[in-house]
């Protein structure tokens, strides 16, 4: 039974893998230059859009404008993903492969040292990316089970396929027999996985102030902000996301961050706008208007106090504190509104 298993999944089921990454790649990317077509007269309105080519972008430059938010971390995250390419096509053993199959495909390896290197790179970086996910508290206590499968099985077939070209658990008969089917599952795991494993923007709660500075600036749309009732609502379509790290660039609370999620439903959701965020927002104490989010207005009532500056009029709108200021003749008399200008009630502004 389990010779046949592991025949089965030598053959026909590393093809039948093969064939659903090809697919579901071929799919991500219709849907996202469909997602990014859909947008394109909202985008024509955005003075930040930049008309390069997206793709390219999305793929091989992610995190280029946080860069110089967190040079070292963004300089590990791109080594990392060269490696994550460079590795399972140029290596040795796996153009032997391809040379050996029905397509007869050949080119020119990387040396066996050089492909060492380059593992042992990423088996390095998945470490610490393990050790911070766990250790560091924001990331541990927003993390999820996924967020660590994510990593342990991108790490899977660079350690098995160590192990296995090296002979390193040889002198152990189980390892020595079943050490290439644990690479060839924990590769053919690793591709489907890639299939719906998404990048997408994370707005962590304990900074967010809902001040929107990531909706403002965000390049091609993909992120919403919307003043409904009395909550901001932030809503996001991972498919339009180029991951340029724009949002994690201008954040002056260093709430936003791309993430890796696994996600099978995200395969499907091509035009979709998820909530990842709301925020309430605070009202006037005069009025009733909406003025900010309370956890911006929080923020500047801690500065306020922290300074020792006066802060009544803190929670009331701009329209409140003129007329609260004229009232109290800090201003000179030209100044103030004219006489039929003059709020006859408090309701809201519209």
């Amino acid at each position: 039974m389990i010779s046949e298993f592991l025949a089965f999944a030598e053959g026909p089921l590393l093809w039948i893998v093969f064939i659903l990454f090809a697919t579901g790649l071929i799919l991500r990317t219709v849907f996202f230059v469909l997602s990014i077509l859909r947008a394109h007269p909202s985008l024509e309105r955005r003075s930040t859009f930049n008309a390069r080519p997206l793709l390219a972008v999305r793929l091989l430059l992610p995190f280029h404008n946080a860069f110089l938010k967190k040079p070292l971390y963004s300089l590990l995250r791109y080594g990392f993903h060269v490696c994550l390419f460079v590795v399972p096509i140029w290596l040795a053993g796996h153009v032997s492969l391809w040379e050996e199959s029905r397509f007869e495909w050949y080119w020119t390896p990387l040396p066996d040292s050089w492909a060492d290197a380059l593992t042992l790179f990423v088996l390095a970086a998945c470490s610490y990316f393990l050790v911070r996910r766990i250790s560091v508290g924001i990331n541990r206590k927003n993390a999820s089970i996924k967020d660590y499968l994510f990593i342990v099985l991108t790490a899977l077939p660079f350690l098995t396929g160590y192990i296995y070209t090296h002979g390193s658990l040889d002198h152990i008969p189980f390892f020595e027999t079943y050490m290439w089917y644990f690479h060839m599952l924990s590769a053919e795991a690793m591709l489907l996985m890639i299939v719906f494993l998404f990048l997408r923007i994370r707005l962590t709660a304990d900074r967010c102030t809902g001040c929107a500075a990531c909706e403002i600036n965000c390049p091609t749309g993909t992120l919403e902000a919307a003043d409904i009732h009395q909550q901001r609502v932030f809503r996001y379509s991972h498919y339009q996301c180029i991951a340029c790290g724009t949002c994690v660039g201008v954040c002056p609370e260093d709430a936003a961050e791309l993430r890796h999620e696994i996600n099978f439903a995200h395969l499907y959701r091509v035009f979709a706008k998820r909530r990842i965020r709301s925020v309430e927002l605070s009202t006037c104490e005069s009025c009733g208007a909406l003025i900010a989010p309370q956890p911006q207005m929080q923020k500047l009532q801690d500065v306020a106090v922290a300074n020792e500056i006066e802060s009544e009029m803190l929670n009331c709108c701009s329209r409140c504190k003129k007329i609260a200021a004229q009232k109290s003749h800090l201003f000179p008399q030209s100044w103030q509104l004219p006489v039929d200008r003059q709020p006859q009630d408090s309701r809201p502004v519209k």
